[in-house]
């Protein structure tokens, strides 16, 4: 059965199979990738590697790809779980980037709201504490998504029997934590809803940012109901099952 290593941020791409269809750096990035394991003509590998030689976005890539091959040890990924392994990684690498700030700015966002709602006197302090919560928090949120992100490389680096069941495992824990969030957001939503009927007549303003904070937690608990613990279930089924 062949096997192949190494990751670029969205090696994942190369499960759907094809050429470099795009210009763009995603292009570039998942022709660099398939030159590594012989799927790309001499002309695309060429361009490809002309666009990296002046491309920062792609050096980045390149040099995380290395960094990944040197974490695995070249421990060689089975080919049907390439793809699988290789988009979780991605993932780990995508909400490392991002979250903390998405988190950051969640908070900031909401101190400005909330300032003139609940500490018209000070809303500036208010908005101040607010943000500095949110500092903690996305500090917090590095060092476990950190924690996560090297476990999985760890797990990998051992062989894909090892991600798998680290993988597993990880999902069972984010399940657990669904059932949380699952009770937790609704009640929320309840809780915001009632608060917004209570400062009625503090004015239309305070009135909306609540209903539209209910509306958020409302749109959650949805969105983790119908769409990610069914999609965690069936990850983790798929991840039962022998390649």
């Amino acid at each position: 059965m062949p096997a192949v290593k190494g990751f670029l941020p969205r090696a994942s791409e190369l499960a759907e199979g094809g050429g470099m269809t795009s210009k763009s750096c995603d292009g570039y990035q998942l022709a660099l990738e398939m030159s590594r394991h012989g799927a790309l003509d001499v002309r695309e590998k060429e361009e490809a590697e002309q666009h990296a030689a002046t491309c920062p976005e792609c050096q980045r890539a390149l040099a995380l790809s290395a960094e990944m091959d040197q974490a695995l040890g070249g421990v060689s990924i089975p080919a049907p779980r390439y793809a699988e392994v290789s988009r979780a990684l991605a993932k780990d690498r995508f909400w490392l980037k991002y979250g903390p700030w998405a988190a950051l700015g969640s908070f900031v966002g909401q101190g400005v709201f909330l300032g003139p709602l609940f500490a018209p006197e000070a809303p500036l302090r208010l908005w101040a504490i607010v943000s500095a919560v949110g500092v903690l928090f996305a500090g917090g949120l590095v060092l476990t998504l950190r924690g996560l992100q090297r476990r999985a490389i760890e797990a990998a680096s051992v062989g894909v029997d090892a991600w798998m069941a680290q993988r597993r495992a990880r999902i069972d824990t984010e399940l657990k934590d669904l059932t949380t969030l699952l009770w937790l957001f609704p009640a929320m939503t309840v809780a915001m809803a009632g608060t917004a009927f209570l400062m009625r007549d503090k004015g239309l303003p305070g009135v909306v940012t609540l209903l539209f904070a209910a509306g958020v937690n409302l749109g959650m608990t949805v969105y983790l109901a119908r769409t990610r613990r069914p999609r965690l279930l069936r990850e983790r089924a798929e991840l039962e099952v022998a390649p």
